[in-house]
């Protein structure tokens, strides 16, 4: 008979990952000169796969969602994801000694949650408080792991190793994954969320991914390049991470 796997259990599997990811960032050479996008290949080819993806599905999806959903309904629905993933950063937040990250996340969620029609109108923000994000990439950034090799991810996207391990701990730290696994409907709640958080992040980027796609001679280096340059400013550091040194949307309309 099969054992149903508990919240802790998945967890903690989640944790083992993370270390086993962190682990190979970690070893990578991080002399000068070493390569970041060892898997470039690999990258590139998935980044046509993603461009194509977002060619024939994702942006006429979004087309349609800007056409058929008001902008202050498209708008309501994208604060309330945005809620769901307030604790998410009041957790990293923590776990980086950041004491005002870790005000302002708590003080956003409970007011939006119970004032602001559990996010769908951001009082907080209307109120002075901004979110200001955190991630357990970051946190791993935080305490010193290095970024390890680039990678593009099918359907997510650029990132690194260190950010794939971050996002993994992320995905099971939200509180309303388990509450609605008590339902029994997970599985179609995460395919909506997800659904709704890749046709919102196109809503809200919509004419810059374009661009980036379609408007550069080679958009694969221009998207790693802004991605990592985005990376290295939120870190605080000023580790060059490809050789960049300052950051430059312009690639995009090259």
């Amino acid at each position: 008979m099969a054992v149903r796997e508990t919240p802790r259990r998945r967890l903690w599997r989640a944790r083992m990952v993370a270390a086993f990811l962190v682990g190979i960032a970690s070893s990578l050479p991080a002399a000068a000169g070493a390569p970041a996008d060892p898997l470039e290949p690999l990258n590139r080819a998935i980044f046509e796969v993603n461009r194509e993806l977002d060619h024939y599905v994702l942006r006429p999806t979004t087309v349609v969602y800007r056409f058929a959903v008001p902008n202050a309904v498209r708008r309501g629905i994208g604060q309330f994801l945005d809620n769901l993933l307030e604790p998410v950063y009041a957790l990293d937040a923590l776990l980086q000694g950041d004491a005002a990250g870790l005000e302002v996340a708590i003080s956003r969620f409970l007011l939006n949650t119970f004032v602001g029609l559990g996010g769908l109108i951001d009082v907080a923000a209307e109120a002075g408080i901004h979110s200001d994000s955190h991630g357990f990439g970051q946190t791993l950034a935080h305490w010193g792991v290095e970024p390890g090799p680039y990678l593009v991810l099918p359907l997510l996207g650029p990132s690194t190793v260190r950010e794939l391990a971050g996002m993994g701990i992320d995905a099971f730290s939200t509180p309303h994954y388990y509450l609605v696994r008590t339902t029994g409907m997970s599985a179609t709640f995460q395919a909506a969320e997800t659904g709704l958080r890749a046709v919102t992040f196109r809503d809200r980027n919509f004419e810059q991914v374009d661009a980036g796609f379609a408007g550069s001679l080679d958009a694969y280096a221009s998207a790693r390049s802004v991605y990592l340059q985005m990376l290295r400013a939120r870190d605080g550091t000023d580790e060059d991470l490809m050789g960049e040194s300052e950051l430059d949307f312009d690639a995009f309309e090259e």
